[in-house]
C-alpha cells in the first residue's frame, strides 16, 4: 500500500507535518504555497489556480528541488490565462469522478495523488477544512469558503472517501486519523 501526504495552506500545516512524521510514505502532493515551504522531494505540486506557479513567484521560491509535476485543472488552459502559466504545467479535472464541484485544492491534490499518481492513501496535513487561517496569511482567520467545499467533500465517492486520513479539523472528523504504526527513519 502506498501512502502520501497531501500538503494543503492551513495554519496547522507544519503542526500536522511534524505529527506525521512517523507514518510511512510513498511520496508528497502539495497544493498552492505549501509546495514552497516543503523541503523534500514533490511528486507533484497541485493548484486551482496555477497562474500562480509565476505571477506569484511560486516556482523561484520554492526551497526545495523542482517538483516532479506541476498539476491544474482544464479551466486553466483558456487563452487569457495560458500566457501565464509554466510550459510543463499538466492538466487534469479537479473533482473525482461523479463531482460536479470544487472540494478546495487540498480535495483536488487527493483527486490527483489517487487518480493520477495511483496512490494506494493520502493522509491530509493542513488540510482541516475549518474557517481558520492559512500559514501564509494568519491575519485572515475567517476562512469562510470551508463551508461551502465541505459539501463536496461528502459527495467523494466512497471507494476514494476510504482511502483518506486527516490530522486535523473537520477533515480528520470526516475521514478519521491515520494509523501511526512505527518510527520512520
Amino acid at each position: 500500500m502506498k501512502t502520501c501526504l497531501v500538503l494543503g495552506g492551513a495554519d496547522c500545516l507544519f503542526e500536522d507535518v511534524h505529527a506525521a512524521r512517523n507514518l510511512p510514505r510513498d511520496g508528497v502532493v502539495a497544493c498552492n504555497e505549501a509546495g514552497i515551504e516543503w523541503p523534500g522531494d514533490l511528486d507533484a505540486w497541485v493548484s486551482l489556480h496555477p497562474e500562480f506557479f509565476t505571477r506569484k513567484g511560486w516556482l523561484d521560491k520554492r526551497q526545495g528541488s523542482p517538483a516532479k509535476r506541476l498539476i491544474a485543472h482544464p479551466a486553466a488552459a483558456q487563452p487569457h490565462r495560458r500566457a501565464r502559466l509554466p510550459a510543463n504545467v499538466e492538466f487534469t479535472e479537479y473533482a473525482f469522478p461523479g463531482q460536479t464541484h470544487s472540494g478546495s485544492s487540498g480535495l483536488f491534490a487527493a483527486k490527483v495523488a489517487l487518480i493520477d499518481l495511483g496512490f494506494d492513501r493520502v493522509v491530509f496535513c493542513g488540510v482541516p477544512l475549518t474557517q481558520t487561517p492559512h500559514f501564509w496569511d494568519r491575519e485572515r482567520i475567517d476562512w469562510k469558503s470551508a463551508e461551502g467545499f465541505r459539501r463536496q467533500w461528502l459527495t467523494v465517492p466512497e471507494e476514494y472517501r476510504a482511502r483518506m486520513r486527516s490530522l486535523s479539523g473537520w477533515s480528520r472528523v470526516l475521514l478519521g486519523p491515520p494509523e501511526i504504526t512505527g518510527r520512520r527513519d
